[in-house]
């Protein structure tokens, strides 16, 4: 891929009918959808680029959305590297750190106790500490099914009800 800069997109790639009607709409907020392998990530680069390289915002004020922390940062080298050095960088973020900035800054406004993200060590102890609740007190909260009630103590289960958790 070359950096060459053709009427906002990079000399080599063509924008299919969809993906030009995306660079072409101008609202501040658009929602991509496709599946694996469409060129949603291209062009998410080519949107921000573009919109760059028109003026018509920073490169630090356009947010990327990613899955996860290596696609996010995947996201950010592209887009630095497609806008050269001399642009700041842009945000790119996974869901989840994103929702994270939304609730650390409603506390800072709020004058509240900015929230504290749990490592994985610590959700687990957590986890035990809300299954051990359910193994001892069952009348206080809804019964796991029969056939689970063994599984309630291992580590294995707990890492699957917080990945469960985690993808919800």
């Amino acid at each position: 891929m070359t950096s060459t800069r053709t009427g906002g997109t990079v000399a080599g790639w063509r924008p299919d009918a969809g993906q030009a009607a995306v660079l072409a709409h101008d609202a501040r907020l658009l929602r991509v959808l496709g599946g694996p392998g469409t060129g949603k990530t291209r062009l998410a680069v080519e949107v921000v680029a573009d919109r760059v390289c028109r003026g018509s915002v920073g490169a630090e004020q356009c947010l990327l959305l990613a899955a996860g922390r290596r696609s996010a940062a995947r996201l950010r080298d592209q887009v630095t590297a497609r806008l050269g050095a001399t642009t700041r960088e842009p945000l790119a973020r996974t869901f989840a750190s994103f929702g994270f900035g939304i609730l650390r800054r409603a506390a800072v406004a709020g004058d509240r106790p900015t929230p504290r993200l749990l490592t994985g060590p610590e959700q687990d102890v957590v986890l035990r500490e809300l299954l051990a609740g359910h193994r001892d007190r069952p009348a206080a909260a809804p019964p796991w099914p029969a056939g689970l009630g063994e599984a309630l103590t291992t580590r294995t289960f707990r890492g699957e009800l917080r990945d469960l958790l985690m993808r919800a």
